[in-house]
């Protein structure tokens, strides 16, 4: 059977992205991006649809809802951290040398937990991370 949920949804969220770019001369720079972000949720009184989903009075529409099967989660905590780093360098005019490296975090669980958004920030460092390294080299052919 098919079962459409509904709850309340208390939800806290923190974000912040921040970009700094220090020039080290005017053919060399270096450029920073980091994006910390969490977000924690839980969900109560879960309500299904009732049997008249059209009744004049709202609070007839919906009834209570108990999940026997376990499928459905009672809250969520999601954490993500993304940044890259940029050294560019032109060694002549129109060519240039770039040297990048990403990083990536990412952790989700199915329940809000205890910490507050600034424990859930500081164990963002704590999760496994994806990285990535890219170097580019352009190179301006004069004729």
């Amino acid at each position: 059977m098919t079962h459409s949920v509904f709850s309340h949804l208390e939800q806290k969220q923190l974000g912040v992205t921040m970009r700094v770019t220090y020039p080290f001369n005017a053919n060399t720079s270096l450029q920073v991006y980091a994006q910390p972000f969490v977000s924690k949720g839980t969900y109560s009184n879960l309500q299904e649809l009732s049997g008249t989903p059209r009744a004049a009075d709202y609070a007839s529409r919906y009834t209570g809802y108990t999940d026997s099967t376990g499928t459905y989660s009672t809250g969520f905590n999601y954490k993500q951290f993304r940044s890259n780093l940029v050294f560019r360098w032109e060694y002549r005019p129109g060519s240039t040398l770039f040297v990048v490296w990403s990083q990536g975090r990412t952790a989700s669980n199915s329940v809000e937990g205890t910490r507050g958004l600034g424990g859930d920030l500081r164990d963002l460092f704590d999760l496994r991370p994806d990285n990535g390294f890219l170097v580019k080299l352009s190179y301006w052919i004069n004729r």
